[in-house]
């Protein structure tokens, strides 16, 4: 299996280390490759080494405009922009997440990745249980953004406000 597809293979796994390695060995085989360089980014991340990450995008960034470079802001800033956006919701919207709790981690935790969720889910709506069964399209529940995510995606601060309320609006 070619490196890049073997790194990215793990990533959607939940085998960082594993991601990480490959990851190297393509970008080091692919110095031009924008893709591999912006998934070393993302896997560094998530392994706790966001200097590397913060290079490895820089290099994406520079190579594709496709790319930008993410928009790093404090947690306490991205959740001002989350509260704003929650503020800013149609009614049906505020239906849709009645009562829910709404919460911001950095990444998609380990275990959720390893059970299927993907390591670059903006978001992930937990309903509550109802008998054993989840119950679809009733208040209450948790939404969980991932920050690192988000800003990830954004090459701004009005990208990063835009994709926060874009997203919240459809959750």
């Amino acid at each position: 299996m070619e490196p890049f597809q073997k790194a990215r293979s793990l990533y959607t796994a939940g085998r960082m280390h594993d991601a990480l390695e490959a990851a190297q060995v393509a970008a080091e085989r692919q110095p031009k490759d924008a893709e591999a360089w912006w998934l070393l980014g993302c896997i560094s991340r998530y392994t706790g080494l966001p200097a590397a990450s913060d290079d490895a995008f820089k290099r994406a960034a520079q190579l594709s405009k496709q790319r930008p470079l993410p928009h790093r802001v404090d947690p306490e800033v991205f959740r001002r922009m989350v509260d704003e956006a929650l503020g800013r919701l149609s009614p049906d919207a505020r239906r849709r997440l009645d009562q829910a709790r709404v919460r911001v981690e950095p990444l998609p935790a380990l275990e959720a990745i390893v059970k299927g969720a993907s390591p670059d889910s903006l978001l992930d709506r937990r309903h509550p249980a109802n008998r054993g069964e989840v119950a679809a399209n009733k208040g209450g529940g948790e939404l969980v953004l991932f920050q690192v995510n988000f800003e990830n995606r954004s090459g701004s601060e009005a990208e990063l406000r835009q994709l926060v309320a874009r997203t919240v609006s459809r959750a």
